[in-house]
């Protein structure tokens, strides 16, 4: 299987297998999704900048009220690159594929947070003790 270097193998491999790409749709699907993701990074970062400047200081309403309208444009611009990705995620793959990919995505998160919270290491269980 063609493996991204941009997104992590696993993470690839899972959305590959839940979603039933073949070898072809995901060699075509994923320069394109690693595209959108690097966008989205950007936009991610630069909420997380706002905010980390913001840490720590007294703020007035008006700083917050800016900030907090900043950072909502900020996730409108993350919504619209989605949207104007679908176009071209649906030259490669079927909107259902696309749909399920998207639906991979979000499980695929939640298992990683799960993991994070509920190690199954042994090592890292004795840590706690």
């Amino acid at each position: 299987m063609l493996v991204s270097k941009r997104i992590p193998e696993r993470y690839q491999n899972y959305i590959s297998q839940q979603a039933k790409l073949t070898v072809e749709e995901a060699a075509a699907f994923f320069p394109i999704y690693n595209e959108c993701q690097e966008k989205k990074n950007q936009l991610n970062s630069q909420i997380w900048k706002l905010r980390k400047e913001a840490r720590g200081k007294e703020l007035t309403e008006k700083e917050y009220q800016r900030m907090l309208e900043e950072i909502a444009q900020l996730r409108v611009q993350i919504d619209e690159l989605d949207k104007s990705y679908l176009p071209r995620y649906h030259k490669v793959l079927s909107y259902k594929k696309i749909f399920d990919v998207q639906g991979t995505e979000l499980r695929f998160h939640r298992e990683m947070l799960k993991e994070m919270n509920h190690p199954k290491s042994k090592k890292r269980t004795e840590h706690k003790k």
